[in-house]
């Protein structure tokens, strides 16, 4: 069964629509950088409507995901006295950007972010599809319909639960390089997405579910652009097979921009499926397309209770209006006081909660839980808490406005850096510690001609974790990455970076969780079974070796989670595999020695393809018998490799 959220019948909104693919300039306007800096310091505020009208906000939950900060606050609307824990105002700052992307709901309509407005229209209204959806009923390979009340459903699957017991459905997002580059996603794609997924969380958080949440695992792109249409749910698969693979998604997204195809809606997504579309203008179809995906239908019709609870007059739950952030229950009631659900014929709560392990099976998950001791926290040079600073003024004059030196970077990612670094200068910043233990700092740093030093401590100065020399890298620009290893006590703190000596540049700041060691394994070549990676004479060979000769065991050392490792012989544990005068050689480096980290580039298959860090077109491959470093075609299966685990 297919659910649309919208027909689009009136054939102005979809020109409207395909006209806005050809625009892919877009300059974000003074007031909008004023809006992102009051979002990113201010946890009160006021929002102004194209309307005319006045909503002041609180910031309720500020979090990371990934490189944006997710905000989620509550509209103070003065015609709705709504539940004080309802939400419904998100925002995704996206600090490499300086952009934001936002959606409120309002008793207004819905409302997006316009970052090319002035400051009376950035709030825009967002126009829905003219007409109601339509029903299309296909073949599906199970029955989702939901039991009368009272009937015990039992659990189809033991589901993916992180640390605290919850279930995680995995998403991945494409967008077509025509909706990337419209004017509702400006090619900020992780912002967007995280818009989304944040859309849903809410809404469950909002419906009292508490034992699933959306995680986003990715974003793409696709040159392919159909429009919103049923063919999406299954070419979507195709177009992006490959990050499907790495990512292992439960749900995939497509966004597209909307055309004049026949069938076109505003979102389709099967019953019970795993794939959902929308159109790049109507962002909060994401959550009802999510719903139908749970096993959500509409309307009531008497069938069951997976359906969405309408008031009347145009106001209903997520799938039967959409225009309250709630998915339908009879625990919930609005502010007048009308319960939001009813148990025989509306309550998608419950389907959630019963449908959770179940969605969060549908692969096995690649992309570590944020539990996991891998996971690293990434801190924007320019978003310190505290700082100070030995001149007045921000010479570069972007971001803030206070004495810190911030300019824009050339640094992959783009955004900005601080700079204009002085000795005797601090930063300082927040960070949430997961658990205690042993943390590898790494700072991203540019030097025209001077060495720097950075003191990592407490805020505050007492203790000093460690010192790190900064290296001159030859220009403002040219950017490394540097890192040391510190120990650090678990929970909620401010660290700062003292300048001991200065005179470069910083972009950013990350703290990973440092492993032992991820196992021992053997390296076996995928192209000649028979041959691994070993040591020889000094020197790394492939050979074909027993199993228990230790100069072919090598233990990984993550260097950054677990996608970038050291290998260190297990037999002279001094040497590492590493690239010396352009050749693979077996010998001694430094933990910080990018020529000696190798980044773990998924082949398919549990095969890999090791990809040197400082050289990243050097991978290691057999030729002619040899093994050697260089560069290689994707298909080259004499570049791919199987870790053998070593019991």
């Amino acid at each position: 069964m297919l659910k649309s959220i919208f027909r689009l019948s009136a054939l102005g909104m979809i020109m409207l629509g395909a006209n806005l693919q050809a625009q892919t300039a877009h300059i974000q306007s003074p007031a909008a950088s004023a809006e992102y800096t009051k979002f990113k310091t201010q946890n009160y505020g006021e929002i102004l409507l194209e309307t005319g009208t006045r909503l002041r906000f609180e910031v309720t939950q500020r979090e990371t995901r990934g490189s944006v900060e997710i905000v989620t606050a509550r509209l103070l609307d003065p015609y709705s006295a709504t539940d004080t824990n309802y939400r419904n105002l998100i925002v995704t700052l996206s600090p490499e950007k300086g952009e934001l992307v936002a959606f409120a709901e309002t008793t207004e309509g819905h409302f997006d972010f316009n970052p090319e407005g002035d400051a009376t229209r950035l709030w825009r209204k967002s126009t829905p599809p003219a007409t109601l959806d339509e029903i299309l009923h296909t073949k599906t390979s199970r029955n989702l319909k939901s039991a009368k009340a009272g009937t015990t459903v039992a659990p189809l699957v033991v589901g993916e639960q992180d640390g605290s017991g919850r279930y995680v459905v995995d998403v991945f997002i494409g967008f077509s390089t025509s909706a990337a580059n419209s004017q509702y996603v400006r090619n900020n794609l992780e912002a967007t997405a995280q818009s989304y997924i944040q859309q849903v969380n809410t809404a469950l958080k909002n419906s009292k579910v508490d034992n699933v949440y959306l995680r986003l695992v990715g974003t793409g792109t696709s040159p392919n652009n159909p429009g919103v249409v049923t063919s999406v749910l299954s070419d979507v698969k195709t177009w992006f097979a490959a990050d499907i693979e790495r990512t292992a998604p439960d749900l995939v997204g497509m966004v597209q921009m909307p055309t004049d195809a026949p069938g076109s809606a505003g979102g389709w997504a099967g019953v019970g499926g795993d794939t959902h579309v929308i159109g790049a203008p109507w962002p909060f179809a994401y959550r009802h397309e999510v719903g139908h995906n749970v096993g959500g239908v509409h309307c009531p019709d008497g069938s069951g209770y997976h359906f969405g609870h309408t008031l009347g007059e145009g106001r209903g739950t997520i799938q039967c209006g959409n225009d309250l952030a709630y998915y339908s229950s009879p625990l919930i009631k609005d502010e007048q006081g009308n319960v939001l659900g009813d148990a025989q014929n509306s309550d998608m709560a419950r389907k959630w909660r019963e449908r959770a392990a179940e969605m969060s099976a549908n692969r096995i998950h690649k992309v570590p839980f944020p539990d996991t001791p891998a996971s690293s926290i990434t801190l924007q040079a320019e978003d310190y808490t505290g700082y100070y600073d030995t001149t007045a003024g921000n010479t570069g004059g972007r971001y803030r406005q206070d004495n810190v030196d911030i300019q824009a970077t050339t640094d992959t990612g783009g955004g900005h850096n601080v700079g204009w670094i002085a000795s005797g200068e601090w930063l300082a910043y927040k960070v949430n510690i997961p658990s205690a233990g042993r943390y590898q700092v790494s700072y991203r740093v540019a030097s025209l001609n001077t060495q720097g030093l950075i003191q990592f401590e407490k805020q505050g100065g007492v203790p000093v974790y460690g010192q790190i020399q900064v290296p001159v890298t030859g220009d403002w620009q040219k950017w490394t990455t540097i890192s040391h290893e510190v120990d650090l006590q678990a929970g909620e703190q401010y660290v700062a970076l003292a300048i001991k000596s200065g005179n470069f540049n910083l972009n950013w700041i990350k703290l990973e969780k440092a492993a032992t060691n991820l196992g021992t394994f053997r390296l076996q070549n995928v192209w000649q079974t028979s041959q691994f990676i070993n040591i020889e004479n000094g020197a790394p060979v492939a050979s074909n070796l027993s199993a228990d000769a230790l100069s072919s065991h090598w233990v990984l050392e993550p260097v950054s989670g677990s996608a970038v490792v050291r290998l260190v012989n297990r037999w002279k544990p001094e040497q590492v595999l590493t690239i010396a005068n352009g050749n693979l050689a077996a010998a001694s480096a430094s933990k910080t020695d990018n020529n000696s980290h190798w980044e773990l580039e998924g082949a398919g298959n549990e095969e890999y393809r090791l990809k040197n860090r400082a050289q990243p077109t050097q991978y290691i491959h057999v030729e002619y018998g040899r093994l050697q470093t260089g560069t290689i075609q994707p298909g080259w299966w004499s570049a791919r490799w199987k870790f053998v685990s070593i019991n």
